[in-house]
């Protein structure tokens, strides 16, 4: 998205040590990531996880990059003459769009791991009913109409992406500039309410996958307390991970400029850091689901013997 914002000068160097920081760790989670995808057999069959996943965390730290080395690119465009119109440069282009697929793809990612871990223990999930971790056909229907519901949500959360990223709608006014550089806070700007639409549009990608998430961390909340296969004596359990990383995205989407990019990249890269820790506890779970089904097969094979 439009997300540097060159009115003010190139970043100063606090801002550059933050994105790259947010860079660095970024990678890591990225690492973290395929490891999880390709060590972990219960993933391989999820391409969203065990490939898009760790794409959409390259893309995070490509973007963090691009904001930390933008200081220097500023310098050389005004060097060379004229103004600095990121606009022009094809790195620039293409982190812009690279970018529009980081939510799409965090939306598909947590939706396939809920579904993941209520699909395995037989749990009923959003209408969908399972038996030995298999769909009940009655529910076929309803499950081939959600989870497509939910691939088209985010074709249509990219696309949306792809317009505030290029600026194919500008109305011309000021608050266009803050699209992509602002959060929630400056749409309190009365003087700039002939464009607040556009600024309102570079911020529901995000504002949806936040809606989708708090309710599937309350989904996972709720599986790891009544049905998980490691029971925790409190309520309080690593299976909430993931609401407490999704109220750090929807904080990190309240800021007003200059501070919206980084403390909004911030938190979604702990709303990720969050899935990461939810895929090990999921990893547990599965482990112990495998353990005692073994238990069982071994018990009906001695029984036969006996």
């Amino acid at each position: 998205m439009t997300f540097i914002d060159v009115s003010q000068g190139p970043p100063t160097s606090g801002y550059i040590t933050g994105y790259s920081i947010l860079c660095v760790v970024s990678l890591l989670c990225a690492y973290w990531a395929v490891s999880i995808g390709r060590s972990r057999q219960h993933y391989r069959s999820f391409f969203s996880v065990r490939v898009l996943f760790p794409i959409a965390l390259t893309m995070m730290a490509l973007e963090n990059a691009a904001l930390a080395a933008s200081g220097w690119i500023y310098d050389d465009l005004v060097e060379r003459g004229g103004e600095a119109n990121f606009d022009d440069n094809l790195f620039f282009k293409a982190i812009f769009v690279l970018q529009s697929f980081e939510v799409p793809i965090l939306l598909i990612v947590i939706f396939e791991i809920t579904y993941l871990v209520h699909k395995r223990r037989s749990v009923n999930f959003c209408g969908m009913y399972f038996d030995e971790g298999v769909r009940i056909q009655k529910t076929a229907f309803t499950s081939c109409i959600l989870r497509n519901s939910i691939r088209s949500l985010a074709t249509f959360l990219l696309v949306m992406g792809l317009v505030v990223n290029f600026n194919l709608f500008q109305s011309g006014t000021s608050v266009d500039e803050l699209a992509g550089r602002a959060g929630w806070w400056n749409l309190s700007d009365v003087d700039a309410q002939a464009g607040i639409y556009y600024l309102l549009l570079s911020l529901i990608p995000t504002a949806v996958l936040t809606m989708v998430a708090f309710y599937l961390s309350i989904m996972m909340w709720r599986y790891g307390t009544e049905s998980a296969m490691v029971v925790h004596s409190s309520i309080c359990n690593p299976w909430f991970y993931l609401f407490f990383g999704t109220l750090a995205m929807a904080i990190g989407q309240v800021f007003a400029a200059p501070l919206y990019t980084i403390m909004s990249n911030a938190g979604m890269l702990i709303f990720v850091i969050t899935i990461l820790l939810l895929m090990a506890e999921v990893d547990k779970d599965m482990v112990a689901t495998n353990e005692v089904a073994g238990f069982l097969v071994s018990v009906a094979q001695k029984g036969d013997q006996i």
